[in-house]
């Protein structure tokens, strides 16, 4: 989510943008500091104020108004957004430029203003971090790919947009903890929808594959690592403990691949990634084979 998902309008207090910060993830309506009762109140969040703050406001002499701005301003709030585009009067355009207080209004009602800010907020709070990769989606099923050369990476990416995967980013994965507790994948906006193909230089997926082959984001849920040597023991019977690997405070279910061709890996991601997918839904064909050989054998030595 970006800043225009809010739908902004900066109205007054330009000057006092880069003195003031948001300090907290949560947004607060300061409907009872109007008033002059500041006990809990929450200073360091984002105030906004929709059609009830702003008629009560407007109902009181002009000298109150100011008054009751200055108070909550004495607390060094970082700015006001008004919803549900409220007109506001000059004299209070004014009065929040001279206090160098940012004032905004936006088009959005004041609900949908609170479920908006409060997702970006919380993304822009969140932990994030720069992994390097390649992060598709298959099946519904957000797959970040490391560990693959170039070439064949490039081989194996397109090959699975072309079997109708999404491409999220390329080379370069910008992570983030998402709202509701997962990790969030997304590409560099300058190379969104972009990928470098060696021989060949840079595609616009969306001209070959069309709009559904690219996606802005993504949760990550599934880590493939491509290497060159496994442990012989490594995923043979499918019985083994599954590995994890750590991105931001979040265990992510890990599968060791060998290197291969660019085709070749595609299959083998596309295989993986459907069996992380009916282990989560409880199957396991390993564990399955596995019970039947035991009902076999007690069978037999009845």
């Amino acid at each position: 989510m970006t800043e225009n998902a809010l739908r902004l309008k900066l109205l007054a207090g330009e000057s006092g943008m880069n003195d003031r910060r948001i300090e907290d993830r949560a947004v607060n309506r300061p409907a009872l500091a109007l008033a002059g009762y500041f006990k809990h109140f929450a200073a360091k969040r984002l105030q906004y104020s929709g059609f009830c703050e702003l008629s009560y406001l407007l109902d009181l002499e002009p000298d109150a108004q100011l008054k009751a701005i200055g108070d909550i301003d004495a607390l060094q709030v970082p700015c006001f957004v008004v919803t549900n585009r409220v007109e506001i009067p000059k004299n209070l355009i004014d009065f929040f430029d001279q206090r160098a207080l940012p004032l905004f209004s936006t088009a959005l009602s004041s609900v949908e203003f609170i479920e908006k800010a409060t997702l970006f907020l919380d993304e822009y709070f969140s932990p994030r971090t720069t992994l390097f990769g390649s992060l598709i989606e298959i099946n519904g099923i957000g797959v970040l790919i490391q560990g693959l050369q170039p070439l064949p990476k490039s081989a194996c990416i397109v090959a699975l947009v072309e079997h109708g995967h999404t491409l999220i980013a390329d080379d370069v994965v910008c992570v983030s903890c998402g709202h509701y507790g997962n990790l969030i994948g997304r590409s560099k906006d300058i190379a969104h929808g972009y990928m470098e193909f060696r021989g060949i230089g840079l595609l616009k997926l969306a001209e070959f594959f069309g709009m559904r082959s690219v996606r802005a984001q993504s949760s990550i849920d599934l880590v493939i690592r491509f290497e060159e040597h496994l442990p012989e023991f490594l995923g043979k019977t499918g019985l083994e403990e599954p590995s994890n690997a750590e991105i931001l405070d979040h265990d992510l279910p890990l599968i060791t691949l060998p290197l291969c061709s660019g085709n070749d890996s595609y299959r083998l991601v596309e295989v993986a990634t459907t069996m992380q997918l009916l282990r989560a839904n409880g199957k396991n064909p390993a564990e399955e084979l596995s019970q039947r050989l035991i009902k076999h054998m007690l069978e037999n030595n009845q």
